[in-house]
């Protein structure tokens, strides 16, 4: 069927328009208009008195890619593409997604019942100006209300009533897509459920008091977690806490229960009468456990132990284990602080073109009562995770500037001490301070002690922490970034860095006689050094050929087994003691021959 639409005479009146405006058209401003109209009069009109308030579209044959709020058509367009309309329609249901149908008086002949279905509203030509726009807003109006009716009801299905936390149905939703992104990047996932027992609660004090102690307990379990952790109410006394793939760690699991435990044993505050929980925690992980939803919920809900509340519980019989080792050692290393169970140890810093120790680095070793040496990588993670490394680093640094001033009374023949700070170091805010007054209680100049920090912490650093790195350098300490050359690596960056030494990482040292690649990355990092007049130090040189060719390729200093091992302070005097300066390479070399 075809039919000739007429222009649409537009009769304006302005008072009439004043008096009759709609102040919900502020509300919908902005919603996407469809224009699916024929006769180009009619949508230069319509564009026209729609453009100021809304998004207009006028491309109906792309209808399925439009995201619209109403559609204004004609009878020839509605022809065209009703099909595409209706299934539009079809997909937004139960929210209303309104079609108003333009009609000439000639139009009016022709049947429209086959299109009631489809069509919400009618108007015919000619069509007062303010009807009009009364009409689509009233119909815009619709649609939005529609849309929060629809939100209301989808947040109140998918939320807990009382506590206003994702419940359930969400968290079923939130680890499926966890679990299918980690299977696409091949990452673990871990899933802590965690219950609070209530039932004291609900006696002494019914509902309402049970409702009160889901709230701050739940507040608390938000305020333990990070930005990225997403928390869920499962039922009355029970809680889910889930990862996003990529920072899922056995450390960070544990971390966050260790956080969650402190969180939920302070006492809760009841109508004037403190409470006392426990919590019990059960930890699932994908995909050892489980490799589908609900199992991987059932194995954490299952771990739970009420038996043994305040300690997080594994699914798995390994990373039990694991967790056990990590919860141990974090109580060892909190004794270990008090009891003062760490010792300093100096590994020596030699000079490619004098052949003499000029620095060492000081390495902290922890030995436990029994006499053994807990390996560094064994603890520092833990520390770091749980915040004990600040207390560590500050203990190293004040044993490695009081050494450093024994050994300037001794003349020893050692121009500057390296210790490794963390950027949890630097965050504290008398971080600057704390190095001034251990420099100045032990008369040691600024030159005499070398701050190292590994290049990532450059890389996240926030302003403030690198203006504090810049008054310390301008102070005249050396700022070594460690493990040089790993991560974030770039022209745009290190020139804005408050350092005075680039260490090459021993992962390039290690086969820099047979990489191209590590030969290729060790050149490219000596020549930035150059071009901003940095020292370099390469790290791990454990044979004589790698010594060479690293004197050669122009690296200034460098550390490893080849040279001596990391000792303590008694040792490394006795060492220096052995031999004023360490042999050149070449007389080394031929002696070894």
């Amino acid at each position: 069927m075809t039919s000739t639409v007429r222009t649409l005479p537009i009769m304006v009146n302005p008072e009439q328009k004043a008096e009759r405006k709609d102040d919900g058209l502020q509300r919908i401003q902005g919603a996407n208009v469809l224009l699916a109209i024929h006769n180009p009069n009619n949508l230069a009109l319509l564009r026209e008195q729609l453009s100021s308030d809304f998004r207009i579209y006028e491309n109906p044959s792309d209808i399925d890619n439009i995201e619209f709020d109403l559609a204004i058509i004609d009878i020839p367009s509605l022809e065209q593409y009703k099909d595409a309309l209706q299934d539009k329609k079809t997909r937004c249901e139960p929210t209303l997604l309104p079609v108003m149908l333009m009609l000439s008086k000639r139009d009016l002949k022709h049947k429209l019942r086959p299109y009631l279905a489809l069509v919400d509203e009618f108007i015919t030509m000619p069509v007062d100006k303010v009807e009009f726009m009364e009409r689509v807003v009233m119909l815009l109006r619709a649609r939005f209300l529609a849309i929060s009716q629809r939100d209301k009801l989808y947040y109140l299905a998918t939320h807990d009533r009382v506590t206003g936390l994702p419940n359930e149905q969400r968290c079923i939703e939130h680890v499926t897509d966890t679990i299918l992104s980690a299977s696409v990047v091949n990452q673990p996932v871990y899933v802590i459920v965690f219950s609070i027992n209530l039932d004291q609660v609900f006696k002494s004090f019914g509902h309402s008091g049970l409702d009160q102690a889901a709230v701050i307990c739940s507040q608390r379990a938000v305020s333990a977690i990070t930005d990225n952790d997403k928390l869920f109410r499962l039922t009355t006394d029970t809680w889910c806490l889930v990862n996003p793939p990529g920072q899922n760690s056995l450390n960070h699991t544990l971390s966050v229960c260790q956080q969650l435990i402190s969180a939920i044993s302070v006492p809760v505050s009841i109508e004037h009468d403190l409470i006392h929980l426990d919590i019990a925690i059960g930890v699932s992980h994908y995909p050892d456990d489980a490799v589908n939803t609900r199992r991987i919920l059932d194995a954490a809900i299952n771990a739970i132990n009420t038996k043994a509340p305040n300690t997080p519980h594994f699914y798995s019989k390994r990373l039990q284990q694991d967790a056990l080792r990590y919860i141990r050692t974090e109580t060892l290393l909190r004794q270990a602080i008090t009891k003062q169970q760490f010792e300093l140890w100096y590994q020596p810093q030699i000079d490619f073109a004098t052949g003499k120790v000029i620095s060492v680095e000081a390495l902290v070793r922890w030995r436990l009562p029994n006499g053994n040496l807990v390996s560094p990588g064994d603890f520092i993670p833990i520390a770091e995770k749980t915040g004990l490394i600040t207390q560590i680093d500050r203990w190293v640094i004040i044993q490695a500037c009081e050494t450093m001033a024994r050994w300037q009374e001794q003349a020893l023949c050692i121009e500057r001490v390296a210790v490794n700070v963390t950027a949890c170091d630097v965050e504290e805010d008398d971080f600057v301070s704390f190095i001034d007054d251990i420099l100045k209680k032990n008369h040691i100049p600024p030159p005499n002690l070398e701050l190292e920090i590994t290049e990532g912490v450059f890389f996240h650093s926030k302003s403030k922490n690198l203006e504090k790195l810049s008054q310390l350098r301008k102070r005249g300490l050396s700022i070594a970034v460690d493990d040089f050359g790993t991560g974030y690596s770039s022209l745009s960056y290190l020139h804005t860095l408050p350092i005075s030494t680039l260490k090459i990482d021993r992962s390039f040292i290690n086969s820099i006689l047979t990489s191209e690649n590590d030969i290729a990355i060790t050149e490219s990092i000596i020549w930035l050094a150059k071009t901003f007049k940095l020292q370099t130090v390469a790290e791990g040189v454990e044979t004589a050929d790698q010594a060479s060719y690293l004197k050669k390729l122009g690296v200034n200093i460098a550390q490893g087994f080849y040279y001596a091992k990391p000792m303590p302070e008694e040792q490394l005097i006795a060492w220096l003691q052995q031999q004023t300066n360490v042999k050149p390479i070449e007389q080394r070399q031929s002696q070894m021959s």
